[in-house]
């Protein structure tokens, strides 16, 4: 008699690739990532840098990293502090399969950051990009911003998933990591 062999059917994650716009932002991210996913779950994410710059290069970075591997999706994480100049050929590009998304947050990343935290005095409607990376700047120094474990001590996951609710931008982040 042949052994019994137990061969277990594997299934395959989705894949998601999340670019943010600099190093701040892929820490934040990483953040999430880190409390969020796990390995078991069905998705794997990616999360990287789109090194700064406009708009445009960041999403010209953001189609070299999504053609590099096969994602089932790519988000790009943007602040709407500054416009997207696309032309025709970059439109082309940025519908290939999979197509570029945007999350554009109002006004920057620091402001959404402000807000989670419910900074006193802070409304994003009226806020600057300036004042927003200023007063952010007083919960993690400038030069420790693209250190992950910094955003672990200001944004538990208690307050993460309080907070989300109120927080359009955080759930569009987090609906992207399948939470």
């Amino acid at each position: 008699m042949s052994p019994r062999i137990n061969l277990q059917s594997r299934k395959t994650k989705t894949t998601v690739l999340i670019v943010g716009e600099g190093g701040k932002d892929k820490a934040f991210l990483r953040h999430l990532q880190d409390i969020y996913v796990s390995r078991e779950d069905n998705i794997a994410v990616k999360v990287e840098c789109g090194a700064g710059g406009s708009p445009r290069s960041i999403i010209e970075k953001s189609i070299r990293l999504r053609d590099v591997r096969a994602y089932d999706r790519c988000v790009v994480v943007l602040d709407a502090d500054r416009v997207l100049e696309t032309d025709g050929k970059l439109k082309k590009r940025m519908k290939e399969k999979p197509p570029i998304e945007i999350i554009w947050v109002i006004p920057c990343m620091e402001a959404l950051c402000l807000e989670i935290i419910e900074h006193p005095n802070f409304t994003r409607s009226k806020a600057r990009v300036d004042l927003c990376k200023h007063e952010f700047s007083s919960y993690i120094p400038v030069d420790r911003q693209t250190e992950k474990h910094f955003y672990a001590r200001i944004f538990p996951k208690t307050m993460l998933d309080y907070r989300r609710a109120a927080i359009q931008d955080l759930d569009a982040i987090l609906t992207i990591m399948q939470i």
